[in-house]
C-alpha cells in the first residue's frame, strides 16, 4: 500500500521525526516527463502558493470556543491516514487514523486544544490573544488520488476579537536606560544640547499610536517599532531632540492613543533647561544728586536660568556691603512663566563727594556663561554728585605774644564752587568779623582772617565754616592759637584733709594754675605761714635730687602733728613770676593719750550692778569726749560710747575682762584692761521639794541639795529641826563641791546628798505610820551673803489596802434611784476612785446613780481604789426589784386536769389568788391553790362535772406589788371531756409503760424479718453460681 501526504508551503517546517513514517507506495512505470510539463508544473505551484495564504477566515471573541474545519474528500483524495494542525510553524496536535484512532496535543495547548472526527475539525477552547494566527490542517493519504485538490492542505487564519488590552505601562528612559518618572524633571541642561529618550508603551492591543509631544507641538522623530509578542504589542518610540529657549516651562509627552484607551495616555517629563542671560539694564539717579541723599540704582536682567549672580562695582573696585555699613545691596529672583528669572538688584547708599563723577557698574553672570567661558554682561551708570563746601584751615598751630599780628588761612573745594557765606569760630563761639579794630577778611572775598593785634583772649581754637548753595561745610581740623602770659595760680592738698598722724602718710602740695599761658610752670616758690620754704628746682650742687623735678608738686612726708601750717605758692613761666596764691592751711589730727579704767565696787556680787569708768590725761585733736568698750576681749561694742558703763545685773559671764580706750579722728589711744572678779551668795539651785514621797518596800531612799555659793560654804542636814549626826548609822552624806555651768549661768556650787541606809532600819525598810518626818538642808553663810536653808516632808507611801463599801447590797426597786454607796481605802497618796459596771466608769468616791433603775441594771457594781503604786477592790451588789406578771398553762398532772400559774418578777417568791370570770361577769374566788414547794408557781385542780365554759383568773403578788390578771378559757362540763376522751385513739389511751414496750415489739419483728431476707438473697445467688457451672463446664 503507497502512503502519501499533502505537502504545504508557507514556511511550515516538515514533520518531525516523532510523526508516524509515510508508508511507501509500490512503484509503477513512470511517464516520461517533458520540459513543456516541467513548467507547467511550476507555473501551477507558484499560483498555489500565492493563492492560497489561506482558504477561509475565522472570527472568534476572545476567551470563547472556536471551531476550525479541516475538509476531507475521500471521494477525490482517498482514504486519510492522518492528519496534522500547525499554528504558523509550529505542531500543536495529530491524529492517526487506523482501527482505534490516536490522538496527540502539544503540552501547551492539551487543555485548550482537541480534534474531532467526523467532521475533522480543531477545537479551541478559551481564545487568548496569542491564539491569533494562521492554522494549517496537513492531511496524508494512503493512496492520493489524481482528482485530489488538497495537497497543499487548508489553512484558516483565525482573529481574535480581543477584549481591549490598555497598556500595562508606559516607561520612558533616558539615554542611560535610567528610568524617568511622570512628572519629574531632568537636567540641568544647557540650550543647544540634545536631549535622547525613549518611550516604550507595553502589552498592549490594538497597535497603539505614539508619539512626543512639546505643548502642541508634535517633535519630529523617527517612527515607532512595534514587537508583537503573543498578541500584544510593545512600541517604542526614540526622541533626539536639540533644546533651545522655546522648552522653558515646557512639559516634554510621550503621548499614547489607542482604541483600549478612552483618552489618550500621557506620560511627561520636563527639562531644567538653563540659559544665559539675554539682556542688563541700569537704572537710577537721571542727571544728579545731592550728597547726603539716597540713592538707590536698580539693575535688572532678564531671561536667565538659573538666577545669575550680580556684581556691583564703583569705577573698577567690587563694592561689598559688609566693608561699608552705609551701602545695602538688595537682590530678589522673580521666576517667570518662562521659567527664566527676572533678576533684580538695587544699590542704595547715601551720596558723598566721592562717588561724583564715578561710573557704576552692574555685572551678572550665570554657569551656562562659565560653562562656555563666556564674558559676563554688564551695564553702566556715571553719577554727579553736589556737595557742600569741604573746609581745610591752617597752619595747625601757632604760638604768638601779646600785640602782634595773625594770619589764619582757609582752603576749601565745592560743587558748585560759588560761596555763599563764611563764618569764623573760636572754641565755637562766632567770630565778630565786623569789628573791624581787631579783624581783617573772614568774607566770601577774603576767606583768610587776620588779627591785628593778639591779646589773652585770643587764645583758642579756630574752625572755618564756608556755605554754597547746597550746604554748610566746616574744617575738621582747628588752628590752635597760643598767646602767652604770666601764671595766677592756688594751692591744692592732696589728700584735701584733714591727716591723721597715726597714719605716717604724706601729703603733696601742688601749685595749681588758674590762669597761665604757656600752662607749665617752670619754677614755682614755696611758703609755710608766708615765709618762703622753698623755691623749685633747686639745682645746687649738694641738692641734685631736687634739680629735675616738677615744681608745682611739693611732697611733706611722715605727716606729724608739726605740719600744722598755712601753705601758699607762686609760679613762673616764659612770661615771668605770676603772684603768690591764697593761704591753704594744712589740719592735722591725732589720737588721744592711754587710758586709764577703774570700776565699783571692786568684787562684783551676782545679781546686782557694778560701774566702770574710762580717763584720759592727753584729749587729742580734736578733743575726745568718745570711748570704746571691749568685754572678754569681744567688741568694740558699738552702742556703749560713753565714758562710765554701768553693768548690770552682773552674773557668770560678768567674771572676764573689760577695756576701753578713747579716740577721735585722729585714731584711738592706748587702751586699759581690768580683771573683775565676781562672787554669789548662797542660792538654791536645787532645792528639797515640799513634800517627797517614798515607797515603803524602796530599798533606796535619798534626798538631795544644791547650793551655789562663791566663796565656798557648808551644807548640813536636820529631822525635824534635830541635826542628823554623822554617827547615825541610818544615813550617810556625800558632797561634791561643782563648778561653774556657762550654758545655765550658775556659779560655782555645793552638792549634797542625804542616803538613807535602810539595811540598817528595823525591818530593813520605813514604817508606813512612825517615819514620816520633816528633812531639813541647812547652808553656812559666805563673805557676800547669809546661810539658807530649805526642807521636805518626808512621806511614807503604799498602795491602796483594807477597800471597802459601806452597803454590799442595795435593794432598789425598777423607775427609782438608789441609795449613795461610799468606798473607802487607805493609802499614800490618797487612792483614786472608779466604780466599774459592765462597759460602764464612774469616776469618783461615791456611787451616784441619778436615773431611773431597769431590771437589767441589776448585778455587781465594783469599786476600784488605786494610785501610783498599785490598786485594791470592793463590790457591791445592786438589785433592782419589780412586781410579777403571770401565765396560765394547762397540762395533765397525775391524771388530773391541772392549771399552773406562773409569776415572773423579783422577787421571785409571790402569794397566788385564783378566780372563775363567769359569762354573766359575775367574780368567784378560789383561793390561792396549790404551790407544791414552788415559790413562783400555783396548781389549780379542774372539776369534772361543770357545764358550762368559764374564764379562770390569777393573780401573783410580791413585795413590789400585784400583777394584772392572767387569764384562760375553759370549755364546758363533763359531757364534753368524756366526748373527748372518746375522740383519743386507742394507743392514746395506753398507759406509756404499755406502749414502749409495744414499740419494742414491733422494732424486733422488723429487724427478724430483715435477717431472714438477707440469708434468701445469700442462698439465691449461691445456686446460680452453681447453676453456670453446669450449663458452661467447657469455659473452664
Amino acid at each position: 500500500m503507497l502512503l502519501r501526504r499533502s505537502p504545504h508551503s508557507g514556511g511550515i517546517p516538515k514533520k518531525s521525526p516523532g510523526r508516524t513514517p509515510t508508508p511507501q507506495r509500490p512503484s509503477h512505470p513512470s511517464h516520461p516527463t517533458t520540459p513543456l510539463q516541467l513548467l507547467l508544473l511550476l507555473c501551477l505551484a507558484f499560483v498555489g502558493h500565492v493563492s492560497a495564504q489561506f482558504d477561509r477566515t475565522i472570527s472568534e471573541q476572545e476567551s470563547k470556543s472556536v471551531v476550525l474545519p479541516c475538509p476531507v474528500n475521500e471521494e477525490k483524495c482517498g482514504k486519510l491516514h492522518s492528519l496534522n494542525w500547525f499554528k504558523g510553524d509550529d505542531r500543536i496536535a495529530a491524529m492517526l487514523l487506523g482501527d482505534s484512532n490516536v490522538t496527540s496535543v502539544n503540552k501547551e495547548f492539551e487543555d485548550r486544544v482537541t480534534v474531532e472526527q467526523n467532521p475533522y475539525r480543531l477545537v479551541i477552547k478559551d481564545l487568548k490573544i496569542g491564539d491569533e494566527d494562521i492554522y494549517l490542517c496537513d492531511t496524508t493519504f494512503f493512496i492520493p488520488e489524481e482528482t485530489c485538490d488538497n495537497f497543499n492542505g487548508y489553512r484558516v487564519e483565525l482573529r481574535v476579537l480581543e477584549n481591549i488590552v490598555p497598556p500595562t505601562e508606559v516607561v520612558i528612559l533616558d539615554a542611560k536606560g535610567d528610568r524617568i518618572e511622570n512628572g519629574s524633571v531632568v537636567g540641568p541642561m544647557q540650550e543647544r544640547q540634545a536631549l535622547k529618550a525613549t518611550c516604550t508603551v507595553k502589552n498592549t492591543r490594538p497597535q497603539p499610536d505614539v508619539g512626543w509631544f512639546r505643548g502642541t507641538k508634535r517633535l519630529a522623530t523617527y517612527s515607532p517599532t512595534h514587537d508583537l509578542n503573543e498578541g500584544l504589542y510593545t512600541s517604542t518610540l526614540e526622541l533626539d531632540w536639540q533644546l533651545s529657549r522655546e522648552d522653558l516651562a515646557q512639559d516634554i509627552e510621550c503621548r499614547v492613543e489607542s482604541a483600549a484607551v478612552k483618552s489618550a495616555i500621557v506620560t511627561k517629563f520636563s527639562v531644567d533647561l538653563q540659559v544665559p542671560p539675554k539682556s542688563i539694564l541700569i537704572k537710577g539717579v537721571e542727571h544728579h544728586t545731592v550728597q547726603g541723599s539716597k540713592v538707590v540704582l536698580q539693575c535688572d536682567i532678564y531671561g536667565a536660568r538659573p538666577a545669575v549672580n550680580l556684581t556691583w562695582y564703583n569705577a573698577t573696585s567690587t563694592i561689598s556691603p559688609e566693608e561699608n555699613d552705609l551701602t545695602e545691596i538688595r537682590t530678589k529672583a522673580f521666576e517667570k512663566e518662562d521659567g527664566t528669572y527676572h533678576t533684580q538688584s538695587e544699590l542704595v547708599f547715601n551720596a558723598s563727594r566721592f562717588e561724583n563723577d564715578r561710573v557704576f557698574k552692574c555685572e551678572a553672570e550665570n554657569i551656562v556663561l562659565q560653562i562656555n567661558r563666556e564674558k559676563p554682561i554688564s551695564s553702566t551708570k556715571t553719577l554727579e554728585v553736589l556737595y557742600p563746601p569741604v573746609v581745610r584751615v591752617s597752619p595747625p598751630e601757632m604760638v604768638t605774644n601779646t600785640s602782634e599780628i595773625v594770619l589764619l588761612n582757609c582752603e576749601y573745594f565745592a560743587n558748585p564752587a560759588s560761596l555763599t557765606q563764611v563764618v569764623w569760630y573760636r572754641n565755637g563761639d562766632i567770630v565778630n568779623v565786623n569789628d573791624t579794630d581787631h579783624y581783617q577778611g573772614g568774607n566770601s572775598e577774603n576767606v583768610a582772617l587776620v588779627i591785628k593785634a593778639t591779646d589773652k583772649e585770643d587764645v583758642g581754637n579756630y574752625s572755618c565754616q564756608l556755605s554754597n548753595a547746597i550746604g554748610k561745610g566746616i574744617s575738621e581740623q582747628q588752628i590752635d592759637l597760643d598767646v602767652q602770659y604770666v601764671p595766677v595760680v592756688e594751692v591744692l592738698m592732696i589728700p584735701e584733709g584733714p591727716v591723721k598722724e597715726s597714719d605716717e602718710s604724706n601729703v603733696t602740695l601742688f601749685c595749681n594754675i588758674l590762669e597761665a599761658n604757656p600752662s607749665v610752670l617752670t619754677k614755682v616758690r614755696w611758703y609755710a605761714n608766708a615765709t618762703l620754704l622753698k623755691e623749685l628746682p633747686d639745682c645746687e650742687e649738694t641738692r641734685e635730687d631736687l634739680c629735675h623735678i616738677d615744681p608745682s608738686k611739693l611732697l611733706l612726708e611722715s605727716i606729724g602733728r608739726g605740719f600744722f601750717y598755712n601753705y601758699s605758692c607762686e609760679g613762673f613761666n616764659a612770661a615771668g613770676w605770676g603772684p603768690r596764691s591764697e593761704e591753704k592751711e594744712l589740719m592735722v589730727h591725732y589720737e588721744p593719750g592711754p587710758a586709764t579704767l577703774t570700776h565699783f565696787p571692786l568684787v562684783a556680787v551676782k545679781k546686782k550692778s557694778v560701774i566702770f569708768s574710762c580717763s584720759v590725761d592727753d584729749p587729742g585733736y580734736p578733743e575726745s569726749n568718745r570711748y570704746r568698750w571691749l568685754r572678754g576681749g569681744r567688741g568694740p561694742l558699738q552702742d556703749i560710747v560713753t565714758r562710765d558703763w554701768t553693768v548690770e545685773p552682773v552674773g557668770l559671764d560678768s567674771r572676764t575682762n573689760y577695756s576701753c580706750y578713747a579716740y577721735n579722728e585722729g585714731g584711738k589711744g592706748v587702751m586699759a584692761t581690768v580683771n573683775l572678779e565676781v562672787h554669789a551668795p548662797p542660792f538654791f539651785i536645787k532645792n528639797l521639794p515640799q513634800y517627797t514621797g517614798v515607797l515603803h518596800t524602796t530599798r533606796n531612799a535619798n534626798l538631795t541639795c544644791r547650793i551655789e555659793c562663791v566663796p565656798r560654804c557648808e551644807i548640813s542636814w536636820q529631822k525635824d529641826g534635830k541635826p542628823i549626826e554623822k554617827n547615825d548609822t541610818r544615813y550617810f552624806v556625800k558632797e561634791k563641791y561643782m563648778d561653774a555651768s556657762p550654758a545655765t549661768g550658775d556659779f560655782e556650787s555645793m552638792l549634797s546628798v542625804l542616803h538613807f541606809n535602810l539595811s540598817n532600819w528595823p525591818n530593813s525598810k520605813f514604817d508606813i505610820l512612825a517615819d514620816n518626818a520633816n528633812y531639813k538642808c541647812v547652808s553656812t553663810n559666805n563673805s557676800v551673803g547669809p546661810g539658807i536653808n530649805g526642807d521636805t516632808y518626808l512621806n511614807i507611801e503604799y498602795a491602796p489596802i483594807n477597800t471597802t463599801v459601806a452597803n454590799t447590797t442595795v435593794y432598789v426597786q425598777e423607775g427609782t434611784t438608789p441609795d449613795q454607796v461610799i468606798c473607802q481605802s487607805f493609802g499614800k497618796p490618797e487612792p483614786s476612785y472608779e466604780w466599774r459596771f459592765k462597759d460602764k466608769t464612774i469616776r469618783g468616791k461615791t456611787l451616784i446613780i441619778n436615773t431611773p433603775m431597769q431590771r437589767n441594771d441589776s448585778g455587781t457594781y465594783t469599786c476600784l481604789a488605786f494610785n501610783k503604786h498599785g490598786k485594791s477592790t470592793a463590790e457591791t451588789v445592786i438589785d433592782v426589784q419589780f412586781k410579777p406578771r403571770c401565765e396560765i398553762e394547762r397540762r395533765e398532772i397525775d391524771d388530773q386536769d391541772t392549771l399552773i400559774c406562773t409569776a415572773f418578777g423579783n422577787p421571785v417568791e409571790a402569794d397566788f389568788s385564783w378566780s372563775i370570770k363567769a359569762e354573766n361577769e359575775t367574780v368567784e374566788y378560789l383561793g390561792s391553790g396549790d404551790e407544791k414547794a414552788h415559790a413562783d408557781k400555783s396548781f389549780y385542780v379542774l372539776q369534772e362535772d361543770y357545764a358550762i365554759a368559764r374564764t379562770y383568773r390569777c393573780v401573783a403578788n410580791n413585795t413590789v406589788g400585784s400583777s394584772a390578771f392572767c387569764e384562760i378559757e375553759v370549755a364546758a362540763g363533763s359531757a364534753l371531756f368524756i366526748w373527748w376522751q372518746e375522740q383519743l385513739a386507742w394507743w392514746q389511751r395506753w398507759e406509756k409503760t404499755t406502749l414502749i414496750i409495744l414499740v419494742a415489739a414491733i422494732l424486733g419483728l422488723l429487724l427478724a424479718v430483715i435477717i431472714i431476707c438477707c440469708i434468701i438473697i445469700c442462698v439465691c445467688r449461691r445456686r446460680r453460681r452453681q447453676d453456670k457451672f453446669l450449663y458452661y463446664p467447657h469455659k473452664f
